[in-house]
């Protein structure tokens, strides 16, 4: 067994938003958008300084089912999760309320989310392996 030493705890701020696709939107159609429309058209109205890192994680439908197939406990209730991550609390928090950002996210969002299902989750980050 590896010898693994505790690390520290990342003093980042990081957050993980689950979302879910509208109503009608394939998953597919709404990987793309995301993926090419949305997040390119936010990266324009990103406050200074801004999230360190924003990765979008599309759930694998496949793999998801390989998953089940197991017994592990999948989701079906999410299509994807972003993870951004800023220098502190109050730079996420600075992006999220940056009002011009907002009512871009706003107008947008409707054209491939279920607003109402998307779920925040601010985490600690403890890299135990990180190669």
């Amino acid at each position: 067994m590896a010898n693994i030493t505790v690390p520290s705890k990342s003093e980042r701020a990081r957050i993980l938003v689950l979302v879910k696709r509208k109503e009608g939107m394939s998953r597919a159609d709404f990987c793309e958008y995301w993926w090419k429309k949305h997040s390119p058209m936010m990266a324009e109205f990103m406050p200074e300084p801004g999230l360190l890192k924003f990765h979008q994680m599309h759930v694998h439908d496949e793999i998801n089912a390989r998953f089940s197939q197991l017994g592990a406990k999948t989701t079906e209730q999410w299509d994807g999760v972003a993870l951004m991550e800023a220098a502190s609390w109050d730079d996420l928090f600075k992006v999220f309320s940056d009002e011009r950002a907002a009512k871009a996210r706003a107008a947008d969002e409707g054209n491939f989310i279920d607003p109402s299902a998307t779920l925040l989750i601010p985490v600690t980050n403890i890299p135990f392996i990180d190669n």
